[in-house]
């Protein structure tokens, strides 16, 4: 297994060697050092939910979705929606303790659960005899058992190549973002990968729980084993609820989440304007988004002259503009990650910049401002 490992991470430091451009060698000299199955039954507009070991509550779409509580509960309710219809509301205050199904009566659906991970992804549970939907590279490279098993063991530690600062100071930072609009609320951790921020976010106390999602089977169920080999159980004082979900299809209600995190995922994703929409939306007034990525290779020299006048030079790096075809990535610029956020309504851009390692906070504004 140790073969594997050290032939993955060659690969993808091989990989990151295969797309340098002209511009990362002028910059080199830049850089820093058997039981019955629960019952989910669920009606237009209201879904109750029964699960074993898992209190169920009750939400009517027709009134509004709740409001963060701005301090901690005594048992964490996870809030979600049909995927489909965004109308059925199905809520759990743990993860199910044996496999069944969330049903949506308005769409006909019923969508699997068990104690690996809820299933909210459009096909979910559904057998395509024929169509296929067309994957991203980004996508399906971490749907990759080999890449989720290698994720911690040295592939995500070969991004310092890049200048992410690495694992315990991204958390510190995201935290100084996160906790003014979340803590004591419940965090969703979008493309999570191993859970290798879900842990460190549930550990710290600061949140009542914390949704821990990906599209990636693979990636959930390495969270899972990572989550069981540190504390024995998901259902710890601050509860982590394993969804698997697809960002350009968010099963959250409008306006019904405090923060959403993406740690060195908005690279990898299909449509990134589609997925920043869909944030916006189920982000509650105030709430915020923080997120981390690789900039392009003149980022660095940016720095220095301002990104404007080394613009030009973009053009000689063959990872910006939609990235290499065949590719699983891009890279960006700092303001086109703004514009982004700026078009879907997200505001108060805030980031910290190194090398070519961003993270970035915008906040879903108040109604009133």
């Amino acid at each position: 297994m140790s073969c594997i490992i050290f032939l993955f991470v060659r690969m993808q430091r091989a990989g990151s060697a295969a797309v340098t451009s002209p511009i990362d060698s002028a910059t080199a000299a830049l850089s820093p050092s058997a039981a019955t199955a629960p019952s989910y039954e669920g009606r237009p507009g209201r879904a109750t939910v029964i699960a074993a070991a898992a209190a169920a509550t009750q939400l009517t779409s027709d009134t509004p979705s709740p409001s963060p509580s701005s301090s901690p509960a005594s048992s964490t309710d996870f809030d979600f929606v049909c995927p489909i219809c965004l109308q059925t509301h199905f809520s759990l205050s743990s993860m199910p303790t044996q496999s069944g199904g969330l049903s949506c009566v308005r769409c006909q659906r019923t969508f699997p659960s068990s104690p690996a991970y809820l299933d909210l992804t459009l096909t979910s549970g559904v057998r395509q005899r024929v169509y296929k939907q067309r994957s991203w590279g980004g996508t399906e490279l971490f749907r990759n058992p080999l890449v989720s098993f290698a994720y911690e063991r040295g592939w995500r530690q070969g991004f310092a190549w890049a200048g992410f600062p690495g694992a315990d100071k991204e958390y510190d930072i995201a935290m100084s973002y996160l906790l003014p609009a979340a803590a004591g609320k419940v965090l969703v951790d979008m493309s999570c990968g191993s859970g290798l921020f879900s842990r460190r976010f549930a550990r710290s106390g600061a949140f009542s729980g914390v949704v821990a999602a990906d599209f990636s089977e693979s990636m959930l169920q390495q969270t899972r084993e990572y989550c069981m080999a540190e504390g024995g159980t998901l259902n710890g004082s601050t509860p982590i609820m394993l969804l698997r979900a697809d960002v350009g299809r968010l099963p959250f209600a409008t306006g019904s989440v405090a923060a959403v995190h993406a740690g060195a995922a908005i690279h990898c994703w299909p449509n990134p304007q589609v997925a920043l929409a869909e944030i916006s939306r189920v982000l509650a007034p105030g709430g915020v988004f923080v997120a981390s990525t690789f900039l392009t290779a003149t980022a660095p020299l940016g720095q220095v002259l301002g990104d404007d006048a080394v613009r030009p030079l973009s053009q000689l790096d063959p990872t910006t503009a939609g990235g290499i075809v065949g590719t699983p990535y891009r890279w960006w610029e700092e303001q086109e990650l703004l514009d982004l956020c700026t078009a879907v309504g997200l505001q108060d851009w805030r980031r910290e910049r190194t090398w070519r390692f961003i993270m970035f906070a915008v906040t879903k504004p108040n109604s009133a401002s």
